[in-house]
């Protein structure tokens, strides 16, 4: 189990943060949702150990995660940022990074194998000898996911994982991040999308001014009422064949 308790951030003398908890267990995908500035892009950097909360503890596994070294923690959590980078370097030597973890900095033959599995696993197999640098915005965002992937953690922290990606795209990885969860992995998943939220999660946390206002199961939380006091906008909800989709009122 992965645990935040009581976690409160502040960043020159600004509180993001305040005093959230957050429990994200095994088999499960967990999307957080909110506007622009609601706190979603710390929280995960705080849970992964980027950030040292002002208060409140994250645990793994009953483990203080401040307790642990880098190296364990990167056995444990997978973390994609919002905005990816890399090196100038091959695709497949960036996707290799995820195995350091585990093995240290000369790869393995099963680190290979591991690795192109990932890379076909996001549909860029192919790629494998491109230079990074070369790749688009959504290509790069498939092969650091594949890194993610690679790393074989017990946690996925996902930041945006489908900004950039084409409609086609945001649901392929989409469909590929509740695969590693039905495989036992957890995900906790910031999203933009509220309709892949809805489609994809089984747990939706909305945040706003840096405090979780609703969570709970998706047809529980993602309400007009509620999607109105954190997005400021009137929307429908419409069920069809037992999912829901949601549709903003244009004034």
């Amino acid at each position: 189990m992965l645990r935040a308790e009581g976690i409160s951030v502040e960043i020159s003398d600004r509180t993001i943060l305040e005093k959230i908890s957050v429990i994200l267990r095994k088999g499960e995908l967990v999307a957080l949702l909110g506007p622009n500035g609601s706190g979603k892009s710390t929280l995960l950097r705080t849970i992964f150990g980027i950030l040292k909360p002002h208060c409140g503890v994250v645990y793994i596994d009953g483990k203080e995660i401040h307790e642990l070294e880098r190296r364990e923690i990167a056995k444990i959590l997978g973390y994609l940022p919002q905005e990816v980078e890399g090196a100038n370097l091959r695709v497949l030597d960036i996707v290799l990074l995820g195995r350091v973890p585990h093995t240290g900095i000369m790869p393995t033959k099963r680190d290979i194998e591991v690795s192109l599995k990932a890379l076909k696993l996001v549909g860029m197999e192919e790629y494998r000898e491109r230079l990074f640098s070369e790749l688009s915005g959504g290509e790069k965002q498939k092969v650091m996911l594949a890194r993610i992937f690679s790393q074989e953690v017990e946690f996925l922290l996902l930041d945006e994982p489908t900004s950039h990606l084409d409609i086609k795209s945001q649901i392929d990885v989409m469909k590929i991040v509740k695969m590693l969860v039905a495989s036992g992995k957890g995900a906790l998943v910031a999203l933009h999308d509220i309709n892949l939220a809805a489609m994809f999660a089984d747990r939706i946390l909305m945040v706003k001014n840096g405090k979780i206002k609703y969570s709970g199961r998706v047809k529980e939380v993602l309400t007009p009422e509620n999607i109105k006091e954190i997005y400021g906008i009137d929307v429908e909800v419409l069920n069809h064949d037992g999912s829901i989709f949601i549709i903003p009122k244009i004034p």
